[in-house]
């Protein structure tokens, strides 16, 4: 009698499938690249510029004849908010050193030539990393620690400044050209220009000072004090009142009553002007312009 060999059942366990992560490349953050190069014409070259120069006997600029920039630098990247290092590497698309391969070393600097680099559009990493970079005076991003070394060059910013200043500079003079004589003679004389000759005179004066700052002649027409410091000077030319370097007072005769002392370093006109904006003081100009009446 033969037994049977009970085999025992073997169960099969499913097989588990392992998922593999497949790397994925880090993204190359160009925005805060992207915001340097905002408004500008990437197919155009751009011009960097060294800011040290000296000058020859004849008041020539010049510059060294070579000057070489180290091409690797750490900067601030606006985007993640964090310190990174950059390196001018060609043949590399990124300027990130965390991007870049990892056998790839900077090879030699970049040099600027008789003062000036100039950077064609078929070398766009060269141009990030000038943009990039702490040397850079116009990277608005640069490290205040830092020490800047060059400036981009930008002629239509410069153009479009020049344009704006000489508007302002025409509206300047077309307003002296207009103003009543009155408005002119009393603006003048807060001024401090001479009053006492011929209006043409007087206005080819007052050209000139808009010619200088027509921003803050412009300005001194819209001050609230204007009137008030023109009805002094013209209280002070009629002896109304009077002062020097340390109060300014009443004429009354041989008396001098007091209105206010003068501080340091400032005018008397501004002193009484400002006096004169307080409750302290707000009846002074009424009083003035009453006693210039009574003078006729």
């Amino acid at each position: 009698m033969t037994k049977k060999k009970n085999n025992p059942t073997k169960t099969v366990e499913p097989a588990v499938k392992k998922t593999v992560e497949t790397p994925t490349a880090k993204k190359s953050n160009t925005h805060g690249i992207n915001n340097l190069n905002k408004g500008k014409d990437l197919n155009k070259p751009v011009t960097y510029r060294l800011v040290k120069e000296s000058r020859d006997s004849k008041g020539r600029v010049k510059f060294s004849l070579v000057y070489m920039l180290k091409a690797e630098d750490i900067i601030y990247d606006p985007e993640t908010g964090v310190n990174r290092k950059i390196r001018y590497i060609p043949g590399e698309s990124s300027i990130y050193e965390d991007e870049q391969k990892e056998d790839s070393k900077v090879k030699s600097p970049i040099t600027f030539t008789n003062g000036f680099l100039i950077v064609d559009r078929t070398n766009p990493t060269l141009r990030k990393f000038m943009d990039a970079c702490n040397a850079n005076r116009s990277n608005p991003n640069r490290m205040s620690n830092s020490r800047a070394v060059f400036y981009m060059v930008d002629n239509e910013k410069k153009a479009q400044e020049k344009m704006q200043k000489s508007m302002k500079e025409m509206d300047a003079i077309r307003t002296v050209f207009e103003m009543e004589l009155d408005k002119l003679i009393g603006y003048a004389t807060v001024l401090g220009i001479n009053t006492k000759k011929s209006t043409d005179e007087i206005r080819y004066d007052m050209k000139v000072l808009a010619e200088k700052d027509p921003v803050s002649f412009i300005a001194g027409l819209d001050d609230p004090k204007m009137d008030i410091k023109q009805t002094i000077m013209r209280g002070k030319e009629s002896g109304v009142i009077d002062w020097d370097s340390q109060k300014i007072s009443w004429v009354q005769g041989d008396q001098r009553p007091v209105i206010t002392h003068i501080p340091l370093g400032v005018k008397p006109v501004d002193c009484l002007a400002d006096m004169c904006m307080t409750d302290k003081g707000s009846g002074i100009i009424d009083q003035i312009k009453t006693k210039m009446k009574v003078l006729g």
